[in-house]
């Protein structure tokens, strides 16, 4: 059969039967005439926002308020995640290629990968389906039940029980009567804690210690769900630090070596107090404090690509709180990264990849290619040129900040964008620089002496005045809640890699793909991700404040 082409898929495809194969259902409350297609969450409810009609002539489709169409191949390069071909980073072109051929069934040479079909099930997730078995803090019986699914991944005993309230073993009878049992990572909604919507499952590892499945239950809410392990037990809104991941795996290996790097750093030097040999306590009370922090933290992961709705549903809740965002080291974790910064402040912003180890943006009015693997690639530098603030939330300094232009100097910013009281004292010592400007010079003898000298006070107090009200902005600005890129060390891919000292050595990863599957199917799929060169720092660091602006 002669190889087919766009113009084949576009004329032999129906972009209705595209969106059904996307998750999609047709919503038949809005008539037939411009069918829509609408998606469920795990409540059998539609989804607010994730809807696409079919144009007149019902060859594209387009998802209001936009009015942009897309056709059956477009839809497919600007939506991937919503295929089960797609792996992070794949060429778009493969993908629609891949995905147009298994449509029309029409079988073309697979690379040397097992590829299986994922299951699309419109079946409502019900957690009453599976039975649980949860760790026991007291008994050693039930413990010993998760070994063979944490050993492999490096996860110790301590850091399973800080961990036990958000995990279980299910157990669920297939209709053929077949039993899987998986660990179970429980889903749930930022507003709905409580009730759980999905969830992310993993098998044990076999005897080469390669975990054979890796995936979320048949009907889970991936769109709005994520795995929330809130270790504070406090009310949601109260978080002082959210940590995201792509795995739960990955948020307990973080965990696992920020708290054992804390304790040996406080054992040093409790050792030393003890010894007579340092006097200091103000490190042991700063370790101590970043140990509590760690502990009282709430990890997510959002089982893989994060959705629009997962970010703002979260950043909905937690507007109090740092968001450390801990996504892979690969290209595909960058492009997260950014994707959060862009649902942070509501942007009509696109992201995608065109081209291997390329990311491109597209606001609208401009587009811009970043190179994933370049060493200065910087998450600060493209919030600058988004000109989004790392601020989780506006302050009266967000947009003076911004103009910032010499490294240290916080006084060489735009100073119209002084805002609130801050621009009001700036406003008032200006004025009185301006008029002692215009009264003050050799020739002029409108005022005296002690006049001036009464003028010279004032400015005084007003820059003292305008100073305090500055510098306790400032502070306000920066111990307010900020976005935190914190990717694992450079020289691995993800945070269990780095837990196992798992080094990229090769920039080929394996992923595991299926739904419900123990021993049963299971996909391999290669996924290439290139190394990174150097790690991103977006610490700011500002120097003592020096008396003048730019206009």
């Amino acid at each position: 059969m002669a190889e087919l082409n766009y113009d084949d898929f576009k004329r032999r495809i129906d972009i209705q039967d595209l969106l059904v194969d996307a998750g999609y259902k047709l919503n038949r409350r809005d008539g037939l005439r411009y069918p829509s297609y609408v998606r469920m969450d795990s409540d059998g409810k539609r989804v607010r926002g994730d809807k696409f009609i079919v144009t007149g002539n019902g060859l594209c489709c387009f998802q209001p308020p936009e009015q942009k169409n897309y056709n059956v191949i477009s839809f497919i390069k600007a939506h991937p995640h919503l295929f089960s071909e797609y792996t992070p980073g794949m060429n778009a072109d493969r993908l629609v290629n891949l995905v147009c051929n298994r449509l029309l069934n029409n079988p073309i040479t697979e690379r040397p990968s097992i590829i299986s079909e994922r299951e699309r099930s419109q079946k409502v997730f019900n957690i009453k389906d599976y039975e649980q078995l949860h760790f026991q803090l007291e008994d050693w019986s039930t413990q010993k039940s998760f070994y063979p699914y944490f050993k492999s991944r490096g996860i110790k005993l301590d850091t399973q029980k800080d961990f036990r309230d958000h995990f279980f073993i299910g157990i669920k009878k297939s209709t053929n009567g077949k039993e899987y049992t998986n660990l179970s990572f429980p889903m749930q909604k930022p507003d709905k804690l409580g009730a759980i919507v999905g969830l992310e499952e993993r098998s044990r590892a076999n005897a080469s210690g390669k975990t054979i499945y890796k995936g979320m239950a048949a009907g889970s809410n991936a769109t709005q769900g994520m795995w929330i392990a809130n270790l504070s037990g406090q009310p949601l809104e109260q978080a002082k630090n959210i940590y995201w991941f792509e795995s739960a795996f990955d948020a307990m290996a973080f965990y696992q070596i920020q708290k054992e790097q804390l304790i040996d750093t406080l054992g040093y030097y409790e050792d030393m107090q003890s010894e007579g040999r340092y006097k200091e306590s103000e490190e042991i009370k700063e370790y101590s404090e970043e140990l509590n922090d760690l502990k009282s933290a709430v990890y997510v992961s959002t089982g893989g690509n994060p959705s629009i709705h997962q970010l703002k549903g979260m950043l909905t809740q937690t507007t109090n709180a740092n968001h450390h965002l801990c996504f892979d080291r690969d290209m595909a974790g960058k492009m997260f990264a950014v994707n959060f910064l862009i649902a942070k402040d509501g942007l009509n912003i696109k992201t995608s990849v065109p081209e291997k180890g390329m990311l491109l943006i597209d606001t609208g009015k401009w587009e811009r290619h970043y190179k994933i693997d370049d060493p200065n690639f910087s998450l600060n530098r493209i919030a600058n040129d988004l000109d989004v603030s790392l601020n989780i939330k506006p302050s009266n300094l967000s947009e003076y900040m911004k103009t910032i232009y010499v490294d240290g100097d916080l006084m060489s910013g735009d100073s119209y964008l002084l805002d609130g009281e801050v621009g009001k004292a700036y406003g008032r010592y200006e004025s009185l620089l301006e008029e002692y400007s215009q009264v003050s010079g050799p020739f002029n003898t409108q005022l005296c002496k002690e006049d001036l000298a009464e003028m010279s006070k004032e400015i005084d107090v007003a820059r003292e005045t305008f100073k305090t009200l500055f510098d306790r902005a400032y502070q306000e600005y920066q111990s307010s809640p900020k976005v935190i890129y914190e990717p694992c060390d450079e020289r691995y891919k993800d945070w269990n890699d780095q837990l196992l000292d798992k080094k990229q050595y090769t920039n080929e990863d394996i992923i595991e793909s299926s739904i419900d599957g123990d021993e049963g199917e299971y996909s391999e799929i290669k996924d290439d991700y290139e190394e990174s060169k150097k790690k991103e720092n977006f610490d700011i660091t500002h120097e003592e404040y020096k008396p003048h602006f730019r206009r």
